[in-house]
């Protein structure tokens, strides 16, 4: 038994997971799961990774609807399938019996609808195997992107996919800002499902999935896609800062900073579309901004959400990897140039007209190499200026008729 504890430890099981187990005495059945039962040969829902969100999504689809994720590590598989827990770091969960889990991800390649549940520095990867499994047929599956943030040199995931043969037609984009634990604690959170004109079908499907007593879908159609893309990722930059003025300021400066940084995005979206690398409309950039694309997903962020909680931490003057171990955002932020990559093309001036988002961004590349060259990283005082500056143009903002 002390064999097998050390083994699911090595697979970065969460100790309170396996003492859950144990003390239920489910945990000799680990052994026994390795190898996989024959799973239905089409699920509804396919989820490939296992993390806090593919967790929450789990959970938040109807119990008719048949669920398989995908884990590379077959002990995690293993151990959820005989425990019925998940193997996330930041929470417990106990699933549902509509849930299965493979290593296999073939299996999962048969779902309906594919979730692409992994960070997005990840999807390239992740497509290069499924290529490898369904040479042809890969440009067919309906796939889901939930990931925030940009592949390589500034490609947002959509883009880098059609790139690599999957149209439009077969992207559906789920989006919110949706705190994983609050999911699958039963709290109603909106969340934005988005695809084209031309996937309506599929859209309208996928959102009839989900069980609202955790998941309320609400349907975008056309360009806001990229829209929804673009303000995801934006507003966890924003958060932070968001976060620490809540912190220090309270609730009037907040609200002063959310009209302050949506009239930044609004220039922000129209600048970066003009970039050949996004090719982005920004008229319609611009009509989503006011809706869930960017201002109800940056408001829970800043509130309860991992990003909020890095930007108060460090610019509190925090240390980063105690912050990134704790909160599990490691590989994100090594991902932080490729958002560089795509800001830094700006002529100095249009980002003299994004003050927020550039001190942020520099902030961050700062910390970035720091952390990079010597495995940590603390914010410099000359940053720390920067951030006061910002603080006294939060508290002196005036909200114009027309923001």
């Amino acid at each position: 038994m002390d064999d097998l504890y050390t083994r699911l430890l090595s697979v970065s099981i969460p100790a309170d997971r396996i003492s859950e187990a144990m003390d239920k005495g489910l945990l000799t059945s680990v052994e026994e799961n390795i190898n996989e039962p024959n799973v239905l040969s089409a699920y509804e829902i396919g989820i490939i990774g296992a993390g806090d969100f593919a967790v929450a999504l789990a959970q938040s689809f109807k119990k008719k609807i048949n669920v398989l994720i995908y884990d590379f590590e077959p002990l995690r598989n293993a151990f959820s399938r005989a425990t019925r827990l998940s193997t996330n770091r930041d929470f417990s969960h106990h699933f549902d019996e509509n849930t299965e889990f493979t290593a296999d991800l073939s299996k999962v390649l048969n779902a309906e609808f594919i979730i692409l549940a992994v960070p997005a520095n990840s999807i390239p990867s992740v497509i290069g195997q499924i290529k490898e499994i369904i040479p042809v047929d890969y440009v067919n599956k309906q796939y889901v992107l939930v990931s925030k943030g940009f592949i390589g040199k500034g490609y947002i995931p959509h883009r880098w996919l059609e790139r690599n043969g999957i149209p439009f037609e077969q992207i559906i984009w789920a989006s919110g800002g949706n705190v994983a634990k609050d999911v699958v604690e039963k709290k109603a959170i909106k969340i934005a499902v988005v695809s084209v004109n031309k996937n309506r079908k599929a859209r309208r499907e996928f959102a009839g999935y989900f069980n609202t007593e955790y998941l309320v879908p609400v349907e975008y159609s056309g360009a806001s896609l990229l829209a929804c893309e673009l303000g995801g990722i934006l507003k966890n930059y924003y958060a932070g800062l968001g976060r620490y003025i809540l912190s220090k300021y309270g609730e009037e400066a907040l609200r002063k900073y959310k009209y302050m940084v949506r009239r930044e995005f609004h220039r922000a979206s129209r600048i970066v579309s003009s970039s050949p690398t996004v090719s982005m409309r920004a008229w319609v950039i611009r009509k989503a901004s006011f809706g869930p694309a960017f201002w109800e997903d940056l408001d829970v962020t800043i509130r309860d959400g991992r990003n909020g909680f890095f930007g108060e931490h460090i610019l509190n003057g925090g240390r980063v990897k105690t912050i990134l171990d704790e909160l599990g955002l490691v590989e994100s932020f090594k991902t932080t140039f490729s958002t560089l990559s795509l800001f830094n093309r700006l002529s100095k001036f249009s980002l003299k007209r994004l003050p927020v988002l550039k001190a942020i961004l520099d902030i961050y590349e700062e910390l970035n190499i720091d952390y990079l060259d010597s495995g940590d990283a603390v914010i410099s005082k000359e940053s720390l200026n920067e951030i006061k500056k910002l603080e006294q143009k939060v508290l002196k903002f005036k909200r114009f008729w027309f923001f």
